[in-house]
């Protein structure tokens, strides 16, 4: 069977990309508010993995929803099967431990938390008890949307639609302005989901773009977030992008529009069978990337508890450990409760998610391996 190999590897790298961001957190805390940044990480924007996440969910939902047979509820059962085990578990570990989260429990908290859905004043108040998850949110939202469609136009016809939808519907938000009093529609209608409508867009591209090419469109996006490093990062806050519909288009066209360039790249490359090389590398990276993604809180916390203990006190020592405690704990989760968790929610739905995977006709992206399992 073949395996997006290169789409993998790319989660991994997404994942890796926000932990970065993240280290600039502990380092305060541990070394003092007046610690120097290490060079690596000084005005790093590794937030930027979390638009590699959205073009890369809207790839992967264009290439399931287009399988024949797939249908509205299997592809809904299966998307929810993957993505809420894990994160209702890490939520409620977030709200048993104060030191995990970064606000105060309340009604709208958990609300957002467990709903999905923003409730209250701007869109980045109240958070979810995982802070990460307001990205959670955002991908909900597509895959009922999506669902919606599919259940009116069919599962094929959904992946025009939804491309015209997502990429129309933001700018015409963005045009209007953001909507006062209520966080849900500034949430919702924000450019950032735009970042799907690209995704999409990728997945309707690969099989027009050449093998050349696409080495190019991987280059150009690299070359794009690298200048994205140097130009849009200074002073800028990326949780604001969430409200302001201004800044998000801005942050679209900084870090989305090179995501495309990127995941459009190493999709067709992954055609190619270009990552055949490094498989093992790319299943144990998308294997780890979702746990990655969501323990940071966690890992953050243990990582400044631990280097408060043993007294680690230089910067590159407190990232260092800070990488390698998050990896560890990213892949125990993985390993012992992601995947045990993904398997019994596919069991409990009966098979439904099952037949929303794409068809091992063509290139696929299946259940991530354990790490140590072997490629296929």
């Amino acid at each position: 069977m073949n395996r997006l190999l290169g789409l993998e590897l790319l989660r991994g790298v997404a994942a890796t990309l926000v932990l970065l961001e993240h280290i600039r957190y502990v380092l305060p805390t541990v070394c003092g508010p007046d610690v120097v940044t290490p060079w690596p990480l000084a005005g790093f924007a590794g937030y930027w993995g979390v638009d590699v996440f959205f073009v890369l969910s809207g790839y992967l939902i264009g290439l399931t929803l287009d399988k024949p047979g797939t249908t509205a509820r299997s592809f809904l059962l299966a998307r929810l099967a993957r993505v809420l085990p894990l994160y209702a578990v890490v939520s409620m570990v977030c709200l048993a431990v104060p030191r995990f989260r970064t606000s105060e429990v309340g009604v709208s908290m958990l609300v957002t938390t467990f709903g999905l859905m923003p409730v209250s004043g701007d869109a980045l108040a109240p958070l979810t008890a995982q802070p990460c998850g307001w990205t959670l949110c955002y991908g909900v939202l597509f895959y009922l949307v999506a669902t919606g469609l599919s259940a009116v136009v069919g599962c094929r016809r959904a992946v025009p639609a939804l491309l015209a939808l997502f990429a129309l519907v933001p700018l015409a938000f963005a045009a209007a302005g953001p909507v006062r009093g209520w966080a849900y529609p500034n949430f919702a209608l924000s450019p950032l989901t735009a970042e799907f409508a690209l995704g999409l867009l990728a997945y309707r591209l690969t099989d027009s773009t050449s093998s050349r090419a696409a080495w190019g469109l991987l280059a150009l996006g690299v070359a794009g977030c690298a200048r994205g490093l140097v130009v849009g990062s200074d002073g800028e806050n990326p949780y604001e992008a969430i409200a302001h519909p201004a800044l998000a288009l801005g942050r679209v066209a900084t870090w989305g529009l090179p995501s495309f360039a990127c995941v459009l790249g190493v999709a067709r490359l992954d055609r190619a069978d270009t990552f055949r090389p490094v498989a093992r590398l790319a299943t144990a990276a998308g294997a780890v990337s979702y746990s990655l993604y969501l323990v940071q809180p966690c890992s953050l916390a243990m990582t400044t508890v631990l280097c408060i203990v043993t007294r680690v006190e230089s910067p590159w020592q407190v990232a260092a450990v800070t990488v390698a405690v998050t990896f560890a704990l990213g892949a125990a989760v993985a390993r012992y409760i992601d995947l045990p968790l993904h398997a019994a929610a596919r069991r409990w739905v009966r098979g439904p998610a099952a037949e929303s995977r794409p068809s091992p006709a063509g290139p696929v992206l299946v259940r991530p391996l354990a790490l140590g399992d072997s490629a296929r």
